[in-house]
């Protein structure tokens, strides 16, 4: 039996809809053809998810070591680092609580942990609730940061990532006035380069990459800003000495458009609501016959792991309710998975 690598997910705030659609993905074919899933959580949480919304399949406890030699054993089961770390009276549906914002950021910690340790390859990481993660005592504004902290890695990039649209940013969770402060040329380079590697360790080949705009029609040469011409257009010069094809600055009106239909691999976002308006546009399907369909994968590029995430929150107005699409946690798993894969692949070409 071919031995697949095993993929961390962790079931984010145990009262969200984190515990529902891990679940659900784990058992997808597409997400067991490529890797062996580990759900980093709390199993009686899991099971009590499992019981109230009729989700099928075992639940086993196991650690990462022994998932390889059990493989076949856990076929049809869901396999589950368990810390135990949730309280009995905290085994509720869309709560805001101090002790489930800690047990959150448990299984990251843990997740971590298993990662450096050898025993896993990458992290997919299930939604947790900012405000509970930090009434927990983690002054973190979400996963990307607290990430960064217990990796001391350069600064994350985020990339949006669903089909065509792979889209790198700039900047993330602050104010637009501080977004538009951090429009800056050095930023700019940073993020595509990263970018840029990204791609090419997806795609096998030198990808094409636009870098967009922050002002409407990029500015016209000066007339509705300046930003262009002092930092994204010197940026995008940067990129191209370091053999990179980038182009740009591109009007943000039309980029991701292009970026849909081929011109380009990917886009430099330059704060997120310009990029994430365009991909979700895409990868989001509301009120359909069959329900909502939420795809599309948070990448964090800049850390020494493999991280990836669904693209939606903890859903606390439907959690327990069996609703939740899984869709995006089987993407975040087959890509984490993916990218795992190549860059093996790349490792053992250069040896």
């Amino acid at each position: 039996m071919k031995k697949l690598p095993v993929v961390a997910i962790t079931m984010g705030d145990p009262s969200g809809v984190g515990p529902e659609v891990c679940l659900k993905a784990v058992r997808v074919s597409r997400v067991r053809n490529v890797c062996l899933p580990l759900i980093v959580g709390d199993l009686k949480v899991l099971k009590l998810h499992a019981r109230k919304m009729g989700l099928p399949g075992r639940l086993v406890s196991i650690s990462p070591e022994k998932m390889n030699e059990r493989a076949e054993k856990l076929a049809g089961a869901a396999a589950v680092l368990d810390l135990g770390n949730v309280a009995a009276r905290d085994r509720v549906f869309g709560k805001i609580r101090a002790g489930l914002g800690r047990a959150a950021a448990g299984y990251i910690e843990e997740a971590v942990r298993q990662i450096q340790g050898g025993q896993v390859v990458g992290l997919a990481t299930g939604p947790i609730q900012k405000e509970a993660l930090q009434a927990g005592g983690y002054p973190f504004p979400g996963h990307t940061e607290m990430l960064a902290h217990l990796l001391k890695g350069g600064p994350p990039v985020m990339m949006l990532a669903h089909g065509r649209i792979r889209i790198a940013h700039i900047s993330t969770h602050c104010s637009l006035r501080e977004a538009l402060r951090l429009v800056k040329r050095r930023r700019i380079v940073y993020a595509g380069r990263l970018l840029a590697e990204m791609l090419e360790v997806l795609d096998g080949r030198p990808p094409r990459i636009a870098v967009a705009g922050l002002n409407p029609h990029a500015g016209e040469n000066g007339l509705f800003g300046s930003e262009e011409i002092r930092e994204i257009a010197p940026a995008v010069k940067d990129l191209r000495r370091e053999g990179i094809s980038a182009e740009g600055p591109e009007s943000p009106d039309t980029v991701f458009a292009k970026l849909r239909a081929g011109y380009f691999d990917g886009a430099v976002a330059m704060f997120h609501d310009q990029g994430h308006i365009a991909g979700k546009m895409v990868a989001f399907r509301f009120g359909g016959e069959d329900g909502n369909n939420v795809r599309g994968v948070n990448v964090t590029l800049g850390l020494p792991i493999i991280r990836t995430s669904v693209e939606h929150g903890t859903g606390f107005e439907i959690a327990g309710r069996g609703v939740a699409d899984a869709s995006s946690m089987v993407d975040a798993v087959v890509l984490a998975a993916r990218i795992a894969r190549r860059r093996m692949q790349g490792t053992r070409a250069d040896e």
